[in-house]
């Protein structure tokens, strides 16, 4: 079999999403719930990220749900040691640790492109031994928006139309099963309402635009200057994720030749990938990633194809719109085993 002139010796790079394949809490779901209403408001919010993101509002991209959710944590002061406290409690997906101590030995380079406010996406890298270097995630520096807004000052009108839009999420455009769209038109007419006209008109608004999430496009360009660092191509390498928030980074992989790893996936990630894997065992990837430092995609899917009894590994290139529904069925089962509450967000 003809060796994979990019992965082999040093050339194993592969990027990993955070939320998802490496812990399965949602941390910004987390660090809501400590607000009074604070969980629907989130799913609500996530919601309208994914009508935006499908509609392809122009600068929006997805996973600016934390850009979004920014004027309600300030109203509610909530602060850097919120965020760090709510992700030292979180988990880590099952053989994650042994997954990336795995790919260390054998020289792989480990990265981590996350959503994620930099105070989880680094505690859990710092777990997870990888190097801080190599963790590409939301700056959030919540302690300095709360002293810019709050500090000497005793009046806060901004305060009262966010509060009256909490109200007006939790009361009426949150129902149990926000996927259903029913509820689609009333809530995208409201937020976009608050976000693009009202928001604005308060001195939240500066800080707010200014806010740069590592969702879609970014981490697609994160990739770019992983690749350039290692002077080499999106082909050389492996991207593994499983939301709304990496599809652009899966298929930016999937399309250069490279192995894009949808891990318990969402309708919105597993179209863009290469190999589908769904399982409460992040070990499970091992196979697949030796096969690919052996031969590249040909040895990827020769492997697949010897896991005939196993039904939760798949080969996704070329598949049918009904073949892939099966599949996500599949994934989807796995992901409300490992993802709990957060398996419903985009």
């Amino acid at each position: 079999m003809r060796k994979n002139q990019f992965v082999n010796g040093s050339k194993k790079i592969i990027c990993f999403d955070l939320e998802g394949p490496l812990s399965p809490q949602d941390h910004a779901l987390k660090v809501m719930k400590l607000i009074p209403g604070g969980e629907k408001i989130f799913e609500v919010i996530s919601r309208y990220d994914d009508l935006l993101t499908l509609e392809g509002k122009e600068g929006y991209e997805p996973g600016d749900t934390l850009k979004l959710i920014f004027p309600i944590l300030v109203s509610h002061k909530i602060c850097e040691k919120n965020l760090t406290a709510a992700s030292e409690r979180a988990e880590l997906v099952f053989g994650a640790k042994k997954l990336i101590s795995w790919l260390q030995k054998n020289k792989w380079k480990v990265y981590i492109i996350s959503t994620s406010y930099q105070q989880h996406a680094l505690s859990i890298a710092e777990r997870l031994k990888v190097l801080k270097e190599n963790v590409y995630c939301t700056k959030f520096p919540l302690n300095s928006f709360l002293e810019k807004f709050f500090y000497g000052k005793t009046k806060f009108p901004w305060l009262a139309l966010i509060y009256e839009a909490e109200k007006v999420i939790v009361r009426e455009l949150w129902e149990e099963n926000l996927d259903s769209g029913e509820k689609d038109q009333k809530l995208k007419d409201f937020l976009d309402e608050f976000f693009w006209k009202k928001l604005p008109e308060t001195e939240l608004w500066s800080t707010f635009d200014s806010i740069k999430v590592m969702g879609g496009a970014a981490k697609a360009e994160a990739l770019g200057e992983i690749a350039k660092q290692n002077k080499t191509g999106l082909k050389a390498l492996v991207a593994v994720g499983d939301s709304i928030t990496d599809f652009k980074m899966l298929k930016a992989v999937n399309e250069a030749g490279g192995l894009a790893i949808v891990f318990n996936g969402n309708e919105y990630a597993l179209p863009y990938g290469t190999v589908g894997i769904a399982s409460a065992n992040a070990m499970d990837l091992k196979k697949i990633l030796n096969a690919w430092s052996e031969g590249e995609r040909e040895a990827v899917k020769s492997a697949i194809e010897k896991m005939s009894s196993k039904k939760n590994v798949h080969w996704l290139l070329a598949k049918t719109r009904d073949e892939l529904a099966e599949i996500l069925k599949i994934h989807q089962r796995f992901r409300k085993i490992v993802r709990k509450s957060a398996a419903k967000l985009g």
